[in-house]
């Protein structure tokens, strides 16, 4: 199974690992920001701040997420249609 998503990665085109390494940088940053929120929650024990964290981490999961999955399709889309 590793080898295959290995041999996906590999064999995928330029642009388009271009676009899934920009959106795991993005997915990163909006990771980070979560983590110092909640930081802030544990040094100041609002609830507001922990949820805030906890929901803005969910979405960089979910950006990383889709965006893998978005760059095997469309590099599969650009493959059949050549």
């Amino acid at each position: 199974m590793i080898k295959v998503l290995k041999d996906k990665l590999n064999s995928m085109e330029e642009k388009v690992k271009k676009i899934m390494n920009a959106g795991f940088l993005f997915s990163f940053i909006v990771c980070m920001i979560s983590m110092g929120l909640l930081i802030a929650y544990d040094l100041n024990a609002n609830l507001d701040l922990y949820y805030i964290g906890l929901s803005v981490f969910r979405l960089s999961l979910f950006f990383a997420v889709e965006f893998v999955i978005c760059a095997f399709a469309i590099d599969t889309i650009k493959k059949q249609m050549c």
